[in-house]
């Protein structure tokens, strides 16, 4: 009888090892195929950044390139045109008010054009700051006369590293390059402040608005997606509040801890 009984606590116990040993066996490769799921997205994701980056760099090398060439080749051509008018104004003395429309025009294209080429030129940017860079900016699109732009930045000082600056100051373009294109607004608020080290950038319209989930769901808005796109690489919170009709507002967010 003891036999028996010994006989079956012993197969129930091999029973239970077995159970249990195929219980760990399943476990642990769960938690290896999790680990490697794991390891497999986190790749992923740094591939898609570093992809990212390595766009960034190669629009930002572009960018200073079309800046040297804006600054060398169509500076010098306006450059001549000035010479050329002094010539004509020397030649013909009588002739000086008729140079004067034509003259100004030229300051203006001047005048344009340096300030172009420094938004576009990646060194001046980093040297200059983000916000001497934003009012840079504003200040062309003033000239531009398309809009009216108006900048409240208080006691504003960054927080944030010159590559991150560099990247919302190309997304704020991006952003006012769409106001330009899409918007039919009359005048763009925008507000920089930093709040117990929480960056933050606002910039509202009072254009038309659109419907965001629309533009997306079309495929629409390039313009849109490469604001999304930047804000994702330099890990921004980026929210849009629009709607058609009611204007537009972009709010840009960074904590730098």
């Amino acid at each position: 009888m003891n036999d028996i009984i010994l006989s079956i606590v012993s197969a129930t116990l091999l029973i239970l090892l077995l159970i249990a040993g195929i219980t760990i066996t399943f476990f642990m490769a769960g938690r290896q195929r999790m680990r490697q799921e794991q390891i497999l997205t986190e790749t992923k994701l740094a591939f898609e950044r570093e992809l990212r980056l390595v766009e960034t760099e190669v629009s930002e090398h572009v960018m200073g390139q079309f800046a040297n060439e804006l600054h060398d080749n169509i500076g010098q051509l306006l450059t001549a045109m000035h010479i050329e008018i002094e010539n004509r104004k020397l030649d013909d003395p009588g002739s000086q008010d008729e140079f004067k429309p034509l003259e100004i025009y030229l300051n203006e294209v001047t005048q344009q054009l340096r300030l172009l080429s420094k938004t576009f030129n990646t060194d001046f940017i980093a040297h200059s700051g983000l916000l001497s860079a934003i009012q840079m900016e504003v200040n062309r699109m003033n000239n531009l006369r398309r809009f009216k732009v108006h900048l409240e930045a208080g006691n504003f000082v960054s927080v944030l590293k010159k590559e991150e600056e560099l990247m919302v100051f190309r997304i704020f373009q991006e952003i006012l390059q769409n106001v330009m294109k899409h918007s039919g607004a009359k005048n763009v608020s925008i507000h920089l402040k930093t709040d117990s080290d929480l960056f933050q950038l606002e910039i509202r319209d009072d254009g038309k608005g659109f419907d965001y989930q629309e533009v997306l769901k079309q495929n629409k808005g390039s313009g849109l997606r490469n604001i999304l796109k930047r804000a994702a690489l330099a890990q921004l919170d980026c929210e849009i509040q629009t709607k058609s009709g009611e204007g537009t507002c972009f709010i840009l967010k960074k904590s730098p801890h």
